[in-house]
């Protein structure tokens, strides 16, 4: 079980996504997480959500909209459970992020990515969020191994390690 470690919720467990190729953000990752990213009444976004962990606790801070996005019907089914078990309102979709990205009209204050490791989604899908402006604030938990191309809209804000994972934050430059 993973647990919530801030916020209203706080202490509330959430069930993971059973499955052995799903891995999770820690709770020192999301702790860091959000002392560096204050969510409060911000439009939250976390792509290739799993368990929807990062949003529930988003939410537990104060975020005012959370929007989950996962292409795993089993991760999604277990992410809407964790939100209606948490009685919270969490917007859940199982969509492959790209296409997501691609049909998405709304603009987010901060979107939260976490990609399976070393499998070439960090930058494809930091490209795309830059191109399609959806975040002013964007987070990225990638593999220490794995290089962050940063488009030219965009700086890093924070760079911080925490065992295998790096947290970067990343921001649109000012015009």
């Amino acid at each position: 079980m993973l647990q919530i470690t801030g916020g209203f919720l706080k202490g509330r467990k959430v069930q993971p996504v059973p499955d052995p190729r799903t891995r999770y953000t820690s709770s020192m990752v999301r702790q860091a997480l959000f002392s560096m990213v204050d969510v409060t009444d911000k439009s939250f976004l976390e792509l290739f959500c799993g368990s929807a962990v990062v949003s529930l606790e988003a939410i537990s801070r104060g975020a005012r909209k959370a929007v989950a996005v996962d292409v795993s019907k089993l991760a999604t089914k277990v992410a809407r459970q964790n939100a209606e078990k948490l009685g919270v309102q969490l917007t859940v979709l199982c969509v492959d992020y790209r296409r997501f990205l691609e049909k998405n009209s709304e603009s987010f204050d901060v979107a939260f990515i976490d990609p399976p490791y070393e499998l070439g989604f960090v930058n494809e899908a930091v490209r795309l969020l830059s191109e399609k402006k959806v975040a002013e604030t964007i987070v990225v938990e990638k593999s220490k191994r794995e290089k962050i191309i940063v488009p030219t809209e965009l700086e890093v804000l924070k760079e911080r390690s925490y065992g295998d994972s790096d947290l970067v934050i990343l921001r649109r430059r000012p015009v």
